[in-house]
């Protein structure tokens, strides 16, 4: 055999050899996710729901970091009520300072500021705490049911459609339903929702944690961002459910006769919270 027809021979048995190789070792492609996959993993998050242990009354305690142009702070909360009715929000200091007491009953909002003896009410949670400087796209009782795992309350049990995602499974809603999307974990764990509109907010958890009594674990973490470049991350370091409900005088605000009303949705200047 000629040496230049045996050098080619070689060449080509090593590149055949080669390319054998380096197929062998590219990992195959991801297949497309089918219907089965995605209803499998919203089934667990939906028997992880139907596996809350229904309780009338709930106590959270955590802190709350926001951030918003050139303003941050943080602040401890205590978050305790009646789920579906009743609900209150204390807001402290990190040195325990009394800073805020938020009150909702289905009815009215109201937020007692205690430095300024000033108690300002609403007709609608959303709409107050926004005059006062906190644009919380939920009302108390659906911050309650974010923050203690309860989404069941909240999402839709059917998705109209869904897509695989790097970290899981996205499923959209429509009609009247208060998120347009809700992102799973491949674990049927809650990671991602995403409010409605042009501009929505979207709510990131994150830190699960078992929770005694609890089928699922729970976020520990929970970081809203809203599209005026707004961020709240709520922690909840405590989550306890109650057997009975709270008498009323625990959830009263305590707003000394001497404090003065303002109503939020009269005209006139809108005032927002102290500065931290």
């Amino acid at each position: 055999m000629r040496p230049i027809a045996a050098l080619s021979r070689l060449l080509a048995v090593l590149a055949l050899v080669s390319f054998v190789a380096g197929c062998a070792g590219k990992p195959s492609a991801p297949t497309a996710p089918t219907a089965d996959e995605a209803k499998a993993v919203f089934a667990t998050y939906l028997a992880g729901q139907a596996g809350i242990p229904p309780a009338p009354a709930f106590s959270l305690s955590g802190s709350m970091s926001f951030s918003r142009g050139n303003r941050s702070g943080r602040l401890n909360y205590r978050l305790f009520g009646d789920y579906g009715r009743t609900v209150r929000l204390d807001l402290t200091t990190p040195i325990g300072g009394a800073y805020a007491s938020l009150f909702e009953d289905g009815q009215a909002f109201f937020a007692f500021v205690p430095s300024r003896n000033a108690v300002y009410r609403h007709a609608d949670t959303r709409q107050g705490a926004a005059k006062l400087g906190m644009p919380l796209p939920f009302t108390l009782r659906e911050l309650a049911e974010l923050t203690s795992g309860r989404l069941g309350a909240l999402v839709p049990d059917r998705y109209g459609a869904a897509k695989k995602t790097a970290d899981g499974y996205q499923y959209t809603f429509s009609g009247k339903a208060r998120f347009s999307s809700l992102t799973l974990d491949f674990a049927g764990n809650p990671r991602h929702l995403v409010g409605v509109g042009v501009e929505p907010w979207r709510i990131d958890l994150a830190d699960d944690e078992a929770v005694p009594g609890m089928a699922a674990p729970v976020a520990r973490k929970l970081t809203l961002t809203t599209p005026g470049g707004a961020t709240l991350v709520v922690r909840v370091k405590t989550l306890q459910t109650r057997p009975t409900p709270y008498p009323a005088a625990d959830l009263e605000l305590p707003v000394p006769p001497t404090a003065v009303e303002h109503a939020l949705d009269a005209a006139g200047d809108e005032p927002s919270l102290p500065e931290l």
